[in-house]
């Protein structure tokens, strides 16, 4: 839809590159397919589209990072992903721009009749970084599981944004978004969760952790439920906050540098996200 937002209309109308990938019936591959897209330019817009057909299986992995330029760049993507009947997909965006990229990235997946589709994304760098991913749920017995983690430093804004959006009985969605900030920067986190009138037996769930290290962090979390379905499990929870001083003199007390205190804290506050991701 190029009504979606002014980026989709702006990738409608402008982009000149993109790749088109297609499973056919009955195929798994079994290796992932890793594309890596590089900005040589000031501006990028792309087109994607990736269709895995009934009863198959892929495992794609896409790479956003770019030439630094001493003027500002733009890349601005729309990303289609259709999962057929029985089908699954693991489906992971990386991006890591450096200080001058403004990035926009609208992931749109549907999903038909008991298919799954699981997204891993991660943004790291760029003045910039906005990501929206939107999940159909549009046949029975379909799921998703999406894991994402971003990083801020320096003056750096990241807006992550999850809309889910059930359309039929009997699907089952579980979101973490964990994030950490640094220096300046700072968050938004938008969460929707939407189940319509029909969608009953549904069973969603929203989480939303961010790890502020410095009083000059500005972080927002914005979960929503939108119900229409008097017979669903849907619930959200979030969290913003610093780490505990305690915990930094608890490590301190037994011989690591503050430094090294705070790098294990940020590892255990990962480590829950890290090992959701399958590969």
């Amino acid at each position: 839809r190029i009504d979606n937002d002014k980026f989709a209309a702006l990738s409608a109308s402008f982009f000149s590159n993109g790749i088109f990938l297609h499973v056919p019936k009955n195929i798994e591959v079994e290796e992932p397919i890793r594309v890596n897209f590089k900005m040589q330019d000031k501006t990028s817009v792309l087109h994607n589209i990736i269709i895995v057909d009934s009863n198959s299986k892929l495992q794609l992995i896409e790479e956003y990072s770019n030439k630094e330029l001493s003027e500002e760049q733009l890349n601005s993507c729309v990303t289609e992903v259709f999962a057929d009947n029985d089908s699954s997909i693991n489906f992971y965006h990386l991006n890591n721009w450096t200080k001058n990229v403004y990035n926009f990235i609208n992931i749109i997946g549907t999903a038909r009749r008991n298919a799954a589709i699981n997204w891993i994304s991660g943004c790291f760098g760029g003045k910039l970084n906005r990501i929206r991913i939107d999940t159909n749920f549009n046949g029975q017995g379909s799921n998703c599981n999406n894991i994402g983690v971003f990083l801020g430093k320096g003056k750096e804004h990241i807006d992550f944004t999850t809309n889910v959006y059930n359309n039929t009985e009997n699907t089952t969605n579980d979101i973490l978004v964990d994030g950490i900030l640094k220096d300046e920067s700072s968050s938004v986190y938008r969460g929707l969760i939407k189940i319509e009138k029909q969608a009953q037996k549904t069973n969603s769930y929203l989480e939303n952790h961010i790890l502020k290290l410095g009083e000059k962090t500005l972080a927002n979390s914005i979960p929503s439920l939108k119900i229409d379905a008097n017979d669903v499990k849907a619930s959200h929870g979030a969290t913003v906050g610093q780490i505990d001083e305690e915990h930094i003199f608890y490590l301190m007390a037994r011989g690591l540098p503050r430094a090294e205190a705070e790098k294990l804290i940020i590892e255990g506050f990962f480590e829950p996200v890290i090992q959701k991701i399958p590969s």
